[in-house]
């Protein structure tokens, strides 16, 4: 069973002191903010963001927010200045000094455009599921659809895209995505943001997250030469999860926040 994070914050105190540097990387979706019904309406809890002010303010921290989203919604959801933001899994990512857009992933663009008019028409009988056009990927979202829909539902997205070439179908909670065929992932952005902040050694880094695609994050912390730590959300940890750490829900990544923000 892995170990609550607030155990682990002592530990990670520590480091920081010695090192003057935390690194915080964070998932917006059921980790700063709950999972909700419709994406539009996600927010970070006010007592999370003001333990995460409170940690930004002290000395040597940075953070930077990796999500699944497109970059300007997760960007204008999160409202954290001064941060780097890596949006559509890390295809697309900005922040003080870094600019970048996955080329593969932009030269998609036609055939994301042709999948998203067709699943929309394909999927308009089934109610409560809609289409998100996040440019450089697309999401399926079905939590307000029938459950006795849902495998109608996915068998019509891969009936739409499977076809198509350079794009393929993922799974994620609740919601179906299509991504174009590019060898890059949360555990890739992740690797590349850390190239740009250069933190010590010893420093903390610190990823929280909780769907299958923030497990590339973990896997890639793992085998990074530094000290990086993956921090899972979910009320009941799979034994696979190449975390080191959970927390049971996005109030407790907060509540983590909060006691890291204590001064030692």
């Amino acid at each position: 069973m892995l170990p609550h994070a607030l155990e682990r914050v002592p530990g990670w105190a520590d480091a920081w002191r010695r090192t003057g540097r935390l690194v915080l990387l964070l998932d917006f979706d059921g980790t700063l903010a709950p999972i909700v019904d419709r994406p539009e309406l996600a927010a970070m809890p006010e007592p999370t963001r003001r333990a995460l002010e409170r940690l930004m303010a002290r000395p040597g921290v940075e953070v930077a927010v990796v999500s699944g989203r497109g970059l300007a919604d997760v960007r204008g959801l999160a409202a954290i200045p001064g941060i780097a933001y890596a949006g559509n899994h890390g295809m697309e990512i900005h922040g003080p000094g870094i600019e970048r857009i996955h080329p593969e992933a932009a030269a998609a663009r036609p055939v994301l455009e042709r999948a998203a008019r067709e699943l929309g028409d394909a999927i308009a009988a089934i109610p409560g599921a809609f289409v998100e056009d996040k440019e450089l990927t697309l999401s399926v979202h079905f939590r307000l659809a029938p459950r006795d829909r849902l495998d109608e539902l996915h068998a019509l997205v891969h009936r739409v895209v499977d076809p198509l070439p350079g794009v393929h179908v993922t799974e994620g909670k609740q919601v179906v995505e299509v991504r174009p065929n590019v060898d890059w992932n949360k555990g890739r952005a992740v690797l590349f943001l850390l190239d740009q902040m250069r933190p010590p050694a010893a420093a903390p880094v610190l990823y929280f997250g909780d769907d299958r695609t923030d497990e590339d994050a973990f896997r890639a912390l793992r085998e990074w030469s530094g000290a990086g730590e993956g921090i899972l959300v979910d009320e009941e940890p799979p034994a696979d999860s190449a975390a080191t750490s959970y927390v049971r829900a996005p109030a407790e990544v907060g509540e983590v926040f909060a006691a890291l923000a204590v001064p030692g």
